[in-house]
């Protein structure tokens, strides 16, 4: 059975503001970055446990043949993969942290 996948807004807003700065400076990937981002939390409603475990609670999962990375919060119970942001993967994961992570608060 899978997992639903649930978007939270300022995770949205990742993705749009880095498939912005693609459209400015390599207009040719921002398709294939969307798709790859789509492609891991598509994965990550299939195998939830795939992602990588951080000290932070949250997991995370690389973005294929890009340096960002899918942080999720998992509720087993509801059987829910939150999305709580798609960040590069240079910047400190700190800025993750306090962000929020019920579905219920969106």
């Amino acid at each position: 059975m899978t997992w639903r996948p649930v978007v939270l807004p300022l995770a949205t807003e990742d993705i749009r503001q880095a498939a912005s700065y693609y459209r400015d400076v390599a207009p040719a990937q921002v398709t294939r970055f969307l798709d790859n981002v789509q492609s891991v939390i598509d994965g990550l409603g299939e195998h939830p446990y795939s992602s990588v475990p951080h000290a932070n609670g949250l997991r995370r999962r690389s973005v294929k043949a890009f340096p960002f990375s899918v942080w999720v919060d998992l509720d087993e119970s509801a059987r829910t993969v939150a999305i709580v942001g798609v960040v590069h993967q240079r910047r400190d994961p700190r800025l993750i942290d306090e962000r929020p992570r019920d579905i219920t608060e969106n």
